[in-house]
């Protein structure tokens, strides 16, 4: 008997800056925020990165990527690829998460995860950190990953932080 082989992605979900006003179009931000947002690079990634709303969960991650699949990939494309896909974790505080796919898949759900720009009314980025073979791969580079977060964030105020 042949085994199913899988594939984990770990993704984040980020949150460019938008203006939401009344109307269903979101608008570029105005020139004080863009000042306030590239003044420091503590500044932008604390803005990209900050928490998931509770209504971003499982179920409507999972139903953005289907979607995105579906339309971009149609009946063929979406069933191949969704067939195995589930969600295996993810945290709202860290906007974090772990897909479980097929190993022929991945690719395309990973360009399908790149191509949602909104979940639940809110303007967001997919993502994609690490593929991997194991979970615990995934955990341990999603670990690394936070404390590299971190310290560029908790740096010295004063000093460039470039890599």
């Amino acid at each position: 008997m042949v085994r199913v082989k899988h594939r984990y992605i770990l993704f984040e979900i980020i949150y460019p800056p938008m203006n939401n006003n009344n109307s269903n179009k979101a608008s570029p931000i105005d020139s004080e925020e863009v000042t306030q947002f590239t003044s420091s690079e503590r500044n932008a990634l604390l803005a990209l990165h900050r928490a998931s709303p509770s209504n971003i969960n499982h179920k409507t991650i999972l139903h953005a990527i289907r979607k995105s699949l579906q339309e971009h990939y149609g009946d063929f494309g979406s069933g191949s690829a969704g067939m195995l896909m589930t969600l295996k974790y993810f945290s709202n505080k860290t906007s974090t998460g772990i897909i479980r796919c097929g190993r022929g898949q991945f690719e395309t759900i990973v360009a399908a995860m790149s191509l949602v720009t909104k979940i639940e009314d809110q303007n967001i980025t997919f993502n994609c950190v690490h593929v991997s073979g194991t979970i615990k791969k995934c955990e341990e580079f999603s670990i690394k990953r936070s404390r590299e977060l971190m310290r560029r964030i908790d740096g010295p105020r004063g000093k460039s932080l470039t890599m």
